[in-house]
């Protein structure tokens, strides 16, 4: 076990408040969240709202694709106990100075318009490269984010390793590499160590699988109770 084990707020405090929030974010660094992972798709007119599936029917009001609505449409509809669905700089300044961030490019066509605000911000102030990471499950997505030449961290993101995943992260030089759970086994680890990279495992809701995961030597993990699970458990 490590001291620096990471625990990763997934979709901030998104097992008791609305996924994709501000709320469940602003939840999540009330109750002591050092990491926010958040999900990113573009609207029909190109800005970058925070949420995770392709289609809106399962968490808000809406319903059909997200990239068929603009903005405008997009933000009247109801989130989850009246939130609205957010925009990426709404979580960048929220954030800012008060944790790290994961953003995944959940989205095609995100990386360039991911890049170009955060950029902006760190050019701006108020986040530094060391405090950011992105992530994605689209090989297309992150490649590019990566050709952007911003010293900002990337990973893959794998729900079963394979040798493509492997090849992934190596063509990336990835900080670190995204698996499920189930996944998880100790030669896997060991892979990952070899390569000198960080194992973070989704999605860890319990102290048990917690507590093994910390034992076989992973990096940290995303939860959906940040508010329940401590690194220092």
């Amino acid at each position: 076990m490590t001291d620096d084990f990471i625990i990763i707020a997934h979709r901030g405090a998104s097992g008791t408040y609305p996924e994709n929030t501000l709320l469940a974010f602003e939840q999540a660094l009330a109750a002591g969240a050092g990491w926010l992972e958040l999900d990113v798709h573009l609207s029909a007119d190109g800005e970058l709202v925070v949420i995770h599936d392709e289609f809106l029917d399962r968490t808000t009001s809406g319903q059909g694709l997200v990239a068929a609505h603009p903005l405008a449409q997009l933000r009247q509809l109801n989130a989850g106990l009246g939130e609205k669905i957010p925009l990426l700089d709404e979580v960048l300044e929220l954030a800012a100075g008060r944790a790290s961030l994961n953003i995944e490019l959940k989205g095609e066509g995100t990386a360039e318009p991911v890049a170009k605000i955060l950029r902006q911000r760190l050019q701006t102030g108020g986040w530094r490269e060391e405090n950011l990471l992105v992530s994605s499950l689209i090989p297309a997505e992150i490649i590019h984010f990566a050709a952007q030449h911003l010293k900002i961290r990337v990973a893959p993101i794998a729900d079963f390793p394979d040798r493509q995943f492997w090849l992934l992260a190596d063509r990336l030089n990835a900080w670190s590499v995204h698996v499920d759970k189930a996944s998880v086994t100790a030669d896997l680890i060991a892979k990952v160590r070899q390569q000198g990279r960080k194992l973070l495992v989704y999605t860890v809701n319990d102290q048990a699988t917690l507590s093994s995961l910390k034992q076989l030597g992973a990096d940290g993990i995303f939860t959906d109770l940040p508010e329940v699970l401590s690194g220092d458990s």
